[in-house]
């Protein structure tokens, strides 16, 4: 049996047809460069479309969890002290000093937080014996409670998405990325070996041959486990389950906000119409 005829029947079934590819080459043919199999280019895109999808949504959704920045609490506290000079007439200096100087020990931990405890601060300098205050007051405490939910969020999704995820990457994703490479070099390594085998002496010509089907052997090892990395990754029905627990995650959130947002609706509502009538009435 010839060494060619051994190479054949060294590689997986599976890849019958790129082992035949490879044992029918004649290695006298000028420059030769090995084809990567069609199957593995196919699995390759496959695999790169998921790699960059699960790199964006583990980067996105480290910053829908993530607090506030200083800046952007800064800037709505900002206008909510602008708004207050406007409607709550002289404000007491240490009482603003004091109320500045608690906004700047802690950042909250998320964007209702900031609202709810502007609003907070707010309704107490105008007072809740003010409409505005009075409304206020009702706002802020259910954005703080809108708040605790956001967080009991954001945990949920770290915990069963972000952390999965980016553990794909670094384990599974960082092996396939490493046998892409192994790929990349005995295709360099093989090519080479044609090309010295093209140009050996006679002398040298079964040394050199015995090089090619080496590296041959070698090229065939490393694709098909490069393709059963990338597999691994493509096929893989985790992300699936980790999806489906961000989607509960958010479903959960949103109908907890939802609900004590409906409970608050009316209220503000009432306030809202009395006030309106009262400011009719006065202004006949």
């Amino acid at each position: 049996m010839d060494s060619f005829s051994k190479f054949t029947q060294n590689v997986s079934t599976n890849w019958s047809p790129f082992a035949e590819k490879l044992a029918s080459e004649k290695l006298t043919n000028n420059a030769e460069v090995t084809e990567l199999p069609t199957d593995y280019v196919a699995l390759e895109q496959r695999y790169e479309a998921v790699r960059h999808a699960t790199q964006s949504l583990v980067r996105l959704t480290r910053s829908y969890t993530a607090p506030p920045t200083n800046f952007d609490v800064q800037a709505l506290q900002q206008q909510f002290t602008t708004l207050t000079s406007k409607i709550g007439g002289k404000r007491d200096a240490e009482a603003v000093a004091a109320a500045q100087r608690k906004e700047e020990e802690s950042v909250p931990n998320t964007v209702q937080h900031a609202i709810a405890r502007a609003s907070l601060d707010v309704s107490e300098r105008v007072g809740l014996e003010e409409p505005l205050g009075a409304a206020l007051f009702k706002f802020g405490s259910i954005e703080e409670k809108v708040g605790n939910e956001k967080i009991r969020q954001d945990r949920c999704i770290h915990a069963k998405f972000i952390e999965p995820m980016a553990a794909t990457l670094e384990s599974g994703v960082a092996l396939a990325q490493n046998a892409r490479k192994e790929v990349a070099s005995a295709r360099l390594t093989l090519d080479a070996a044609k090309a010295v085998f093209k140009s050996a002496k006679p002398v040298h010509a079964d040394a050199a041959r015995r090089d090619v089907e080496s590296a041959e052997d070698h090229f065939v090892t490393v694709v098909e486990e490069a393709m059963r990395l990338m597999r691994a990754i493509v096929e893989s029905p985790a992300p699936l389950r980790h999806l489906s627990d961000f989607v509960a995650a958010q479903l959960a959130f949103h109908k907890e906000a939802a609900a004590l947002l409906e409970d608050l609706a009316p209220e503000i509502e009432e306030i809202q119409v009395t006030q309106e009538a009262l400011y009719r009435h006065e202004n006949k």
